[in-house]
């Protein structure tokens, strides 16, 4: 975890990691998660949540703060007028547009004029999951004329707490597809706490810091693990693991 500066503690960190694992589970809501991320890095503007590259049919977007008018114009339009597009194959995951081009040129651009400005968003943070197929998921955090620009404690901050966000997203993703599989009954084989438990070991958690991270004793989680052992029928907790990631029922 990088060291922290600021009113920004490891604590705070962590438990906004925790609770986007939480809302992957469906034991939280993205909305909160979201809010709870504007709060740690100071957006007082729009934040979104992408899960794919591109707008998919019925709109998948995680938003809060923004005026849903924009959204079947973003969808159609403006999403190819980011001026950022073309950049990203060769950009960090972690950016600020204003590094990127002059803030006389981003603000003369159709994006930052018919879209963004009138939104009340002026600068915008952003964490993009770029592979060969192109953009994936992204998050984007916006602040307004009356705040400073961000600053490199954001950017670290975003570098660490991004690829979670991601990792909850396909958690997410692959609990739904499985329930899809089994008539929605999927993601019910194991308990929620069961879940949770198995997922904190498939990241490489004993059970004393999975315990530590979900509250419980360690008894308690390893009570979970063996029995989410019996119902996965499996006899380690690495074939457990495997046996779920199977299933679709937690993140690779």
């Amino acid at each position: 975890m990088p060291e922290l500066q600021g009113a920004i503690d490891g604590r705070a960190l962590t438990g906004l990691i925790s609770q986007s694992y939480d809302a992957a589970l469906g034991e939280d809501d993205w909305g909160s998660v979201l809010g709870r991320l504007a709060r740690l890095l100071g957006s007082d503007s729009a934040v979104t949540l992408h899960p794919t590259g591109t707008p998919m049919p019925t709109d998948a977007a995680i938003r809060i703060q923004s005026d849903p008018g924009y959204v079947p114009f973003y969808n159609a339009h403006y999403h190819q007028t980011w001026p950022i597009l073309p950049m990203l194959p060769q950009l960090p995951a972690v950016f600020v547009d204003r590094m990127l081009m002059p803030d006389r040129a981003f603000t003369r651009t159709e994006f930052y004029n018919d879209y963004a400005r009138p939104q009340d968003r002026h600068s915008g943070l952003y964490w993009v999951d770029v592979d060969r197929r192109g953009l994936g998921t992204h998050l984007s955090l916006w602040r307004s004329r009356r705040r400073p620009d961000w600053g490199d404690e954001e950017v670290r901050l975003l570098q660490h707490l991004g690829p979670h966000i991601g990792r909850a997203l396909k958690i997410r993703d692959r609990l739904a597809a499985a329930g899809a599989r089994n008539g929605g009954d999927g993601p019910s084989l194991l308990a929620p706490r069961e879940r949770d438990c198995l997922a904190w070991v498939a990241r490489g958690d004993s059970s004393k810091q999975a315990a530590r991270r979900l509250a419980l004793s360690v008894h308690t989680v390893n009570e979970y693990v063996a029995s989410a052992m019996r119902k996965l029928r499996a006899t380690s907790r690495s074939e457990a693991v495997a046996n779920a990631l199977g299933l679709g029922l937690l993140d690779p």
